[in-house]
């Protein structure tokens, strides 16, 4: 069997729901795999503390915080409560050592059909909680969703308004999560990952485009669809990203029909062509995870 260096490969939690952080972090580790993309149910159903001596224990690292609680109130009052409730997000993620949270930002709200509106809510969301991410030592990280996702998930859909928006709170409390799944099809992607260079990304998500893609959570596993991930890799090399990478697969009508065993299984064998170690004028160079 093919050994590859999994230094800077992560699995994310909702890839496999049905085990619980305890179980993850075994069964991750089982197959080899150190590093743990964490999903915030699974971190309040163990508990921070809990969390943190089984990561130390197990030595493995993690990736980023999933995901930030959605900005899409009206209501002075309820927009409020999201920007506290994301203050205490943040601290979870210093907590367990989380470089960044995963921003989703939330769609349009409920009954509302002004989407001008909620991309200035996310912006100024953002502005606002810019300054207490930068003081925890944890970075907002900004993650350009595909627009199928726009009226209820998240209304930050492009790469390029996400490197502006890094270029305006700076790089000590944002940073961008790029997504295959949500960026593949983006004639700016590879221009926008080179803009971006390797110090803006904190984490880098992998999975696939399945066609026919069946509903909202039909992410197929790396290889199984029609993304051209070693065209991709290739442009992070060129700019020099020595992060994590993280597998990150929302399949209701398949993985996670599956025993999560099998899918990490798989998973290492398919990502991990894809994760290894930079290649430079023809010597290795180990990338760093942490």
């Amino acid at each position: 069997m093919t050994q590859y260096d999994l230094t800077r490969f992560a699995i994310n939690q909702i890839t496999t729901p049905k085990w619980s952080m305890p179980q993850a972090i075994e069964g991750y580790s089982r197959h080899g795999v150190s590093g743990i993309a964490v999903w915030r149910n699974f971190l309040d159903d163990y508990g921070v503390e809990a969390t943190v001596k089984h990561l130390r224990d197990a030595g493995m690292w993690v990736a980023s915080l999933c995901t930030s609680a959605w900005v899409n109130e009206s209501d002075p009052a309820l927009y409020r409560k999201t920007i506290e409730e994301n203050r205490r997000i943040i601290d979870q993620a210093a907590a367990i050592g989380a470089p960044c949270v995963v921003m989703v930002m939330g769609g349009l709200p409920k009954s509302d059909k002004d989407l001008g509106a909620q991309r200035r809510r996310i912006h100024d969301a953002l502005a606002e909680l810019a300054p207490y991410a930068a003081s925890s030592g944890v970075k907002l990280g900004l993650e350009p969703l595909h627009p199928m996702y726009c009226g209820d998930r998240s209304a930050m859909n492009l790469i390029t308004d996400v490197n502006d928006m890094i270029d305006e709170f700076g790089t000590d409390a944002t940073s961008l999560v790029a997504d295959v799944y949500h960026c593949w099809w983006d004639p700016a992607f590879e221009r926008e990952l080179r803009r971006a260079g390797k110090d803006r990304i904190n984490t880098f998500h992998l999975c696939d485009w399945l066609v026919p893609t069946r509903n909202l959570r039909d992410r197929g596993m790396v290889g199984d669809g029609v993304i051209d991930i070693p065209r991709i890799r290739g442009w992070l090399d060129d700019i020099g990203y020595e992060g994590p990478f993280e597998l990150e697969i929302f399949s209701e009508l398949d993985w996670w029909q599956r025993d999560p065993d099998e899918t990490v299984r798989i998973a290492v064998e398919r990502c991990g062509p894809f994760v290894g170690p930079l290649v430079r004028n023809g010597s290795i160079k180990s990338g760093s995870a942490q």
